[in-house]
């Protein structure tokens, strides 16, 4: 169900011209690899994996807002883009900070990211807030109970391991992604509409240069 979903929200979202699939898909199979390589390293590497981890995505955070931001300036986003660049900037910026703190600080951000996932993922997706509520409940109580049984350190580990999984997941999901879009850039550019020479289609369409 979850790869049916998936699969069909980047076919929703995917450029559908060869021009744009080839200014996509590098990037996107760039950031898959980033991601699936720290996953694995965060799992490898007990002791400074994790903290790869968690600054590789701060990385990957402020990059994506900084480009959010430059696109906002150059009016390819509206106002709340640049809220949300801003924002993912600030995020960035904090694990980033975190990571560089101490793997005691890294495994609590990992702890908050699990508590916090189903909700923010609810938010994005617009499901139902009780829905949302629960499913934080459900996560919450199982963290006070992984704590309370297998102790701090059980729960520190448990929360990296969750995070390695999902940025794996969304790595591989995103390697995909770039194999599709890599075929559709592979396809010869559509002919132009009947009747139009493309002279002036640069320059804003026919009858501009009228």
């Amino acid at each position: 169900m979850t790869n049916a979903v998936t699969a069909g929200r980047l076919a929703a979202t995917a450029p559908t011209t060869p021009a744009q699939a080839r200014s996509t898909w590098p990037r996107m199979a760039l950031l898959g690899a980033a991601l699936l390589v720290l996953a694995v390293v965060a799992v490898a590497w007990d002791g400074v994996g994790p903290r790869l981890l968690l600054g590789g995505i701060g990385v990957l955070a402020a990059l994506r807002g900084a480009t959010m931001l430059r696109g906002a300036r150059n009016g390819r986003f509206d106002r709340s883009g640049a809220v949300v660049g801003a924002a993912a900037i600030w995020l960035g910026a904090v694990l980033i900070g975190l990571a560089l703190l101490s793997g005691t600080a890294t495994g609590w951000a990992f702890v908050v990211a699990g508590v916090l996932a189903l909700p923010a993922l609810a938010a994005v997706a617009a499901v139902r807030r009780a829905v949302a509520v629960a499913g934080a409940v459900v996560i919450a109580a199982a963290a006070v109970l992984v704590a309370v049984f297998g102790g701090v350190d059980t729960l520190l580990d448990a929360g990296r391991l969750l995070v390695a999984l999902v940025a794996g997941v969304l790595g591989v999901a995103n390697l995909a992604g770039a194999v599709g879009l890599a075929r559709i850039a592979r396809r010869p550019a559509p002919a132009p509409a009947a009747g139009c020479g493309g002279c002036a289609c640069g320059a804003g369409g026919c009858g501009s240069r009228g």
